[in-house]
């Protein structure tokens, strides 16, 4: 799988969590190693894979700047899957309190190959009551060689008592570059061609997750065979979702007043399956970033960090088409069809197509 095959193995190859990777790094260098991290945030940023880095980092025979060496004994039994220092326990399924006991025999043990024997529990807002009172006790008087890293999505979940004994860490949610500039690198050593927004298309859909967004990616190059190339068209198609491609090409047919090819288009979308919503959703959200570019000057390089070249240049051109007023008014009206058809609309096109015969008439 590719979030197994890509997953980092050091500090410098994780995406997206600059800050936290800054705070263990100094940690190490300073050897101010603590004996409880809670490491937060939303699922697939990176939490277990940046505590895995660490409990090897902090095993490491000979640490280079916060960063393993990656040629000591330690290292090679890590990166080989034969490290023993490191527990993992998931709260989800291991979560009552005979679990915590049983985890409490095994810290009494040294470690097997490293200084630090490091357990991380992931999930660990699944814990019960009775099982964080246990760990509770653990927590207050560590044994010099444990490390506990509890990983969660709800911290709010985590007990005060258990939250003050732990350095707290918080994982944001990757942005769309950082996940596309993976992607890319993935794509390339696989050998496989891309379109670059299609590629935003799939990290969009992931919301923030860089596991989410390389599990999708691997489904849709299963799915390619022989499609030799990741299309913004075919991504769009998996997902369900009118490519970014077409949403433009429909407003360029409204400026151009032409309204046969607009509600041809609508008919199309709509005779082949897709959520005429899901549609409305993206052609909003393409009017706001139009009337932004029309306003400030500065916006479309902001855009470029969300969109390819490619469409970025293609949005300032059609924001080129008409002033701002007709941007705004098309914009007003959509927003109308969406609430209308929040309202289950007797046939579904119904709201869409009064606002493109709306459109043409006040033009």
């Amino acid at each position: 799988m590719f979030y197994r095959k890509y997953r980092p193995k050091n500090f410098s190859e994780v995406v997206g969590q600059e800050i936290v990777i800054r705070i263990l790094k100094n940690m190490i260098k300073r050897g101010e190693i603590l004996h409880g991290y809670l490491f937060a945030g939303e699922r697939g940023t990176g939490k277990t894979t940046v505590a895995r880095i660490f409990a090897k980092t902090v095993n490491c025979l000979n640490p280079q700047e916060g960063e393993a060496c990656e040629k000591c004994q330690i290292c090679k039994l890590w990166n080989e899957g034969k490290f023993l220092d490191i527990v993992e326990i998931d709260a989800a399924s291991h979560r009552k309190i005979d679990d915590v006991r049983s985890l409490q025999e095994h810290i009494g043990f040294k470690p097997l190959q490293g200084k630090y024997k490091v357990f991380i529990i992931d999930e660990a807002h699944m814990l019960t009551e009775e099982a964080f009172n246990a760990l509770l006790k653990t927590l207050e008087e560590p044994p010099k060689h444990v490390i506990f890293i509890l990983a969660t999505t709800e911290p709010s979940k985590i007990p005060p008592t258990i939250l003050s004994r732990l350095q707290r860490l918080d994982f944001k949610r990757i942005s769309l570059p950082q996940i596309v500039e993976k992607l890319k690198k993935i794509l390339e050593n696989e050998k496989i061609d891309y379109e670059e927004e299609a590629l935003y298309l799939i990290a969009e859909e992931a919301e923030g997750s860089l596991r989410d967004a390389e599990t999708l990616l691997e489904k849709v190059v299963i799915s390619l065979n022989p499609e030799p190339k990741i299309t913004q068209d075919y991504v769009a198609e998996f997902l369900g979702q009118i490519s970014t491609n077409k949403v433009l090409n429909f407003l360029d047919n409204l400026l151009d007043k032409k309204t046969d090819l607009a509600l041809e288009f609508l008919h199309d979308i709509y005779k082949n399956g897709y959520e005429i919503s899901s549609f409305l959703k993206s052609l909003i959200k393409i009017l706001k970033e139009i009337i932004f570019i029309k306003v400030n000057k500065n916006f479309a390089k902001h855009l470029s960090s969300e969109r390819s070249s490619e469409i970025t240049d293609k949005m300032i051109e059609i924001a080129s088409k008409a002033d701002l007023e007709t941007f705004k008014k098309l914009l007003r009206l959509f927003f109308e069809a969406d609430s209308l058809l929040r309202k289950e609309p007797p046939h579904p096109l119904l709201p869409l197509e009064i606002a493109v015969i709306e459109f043409v008439s006040l033009r």
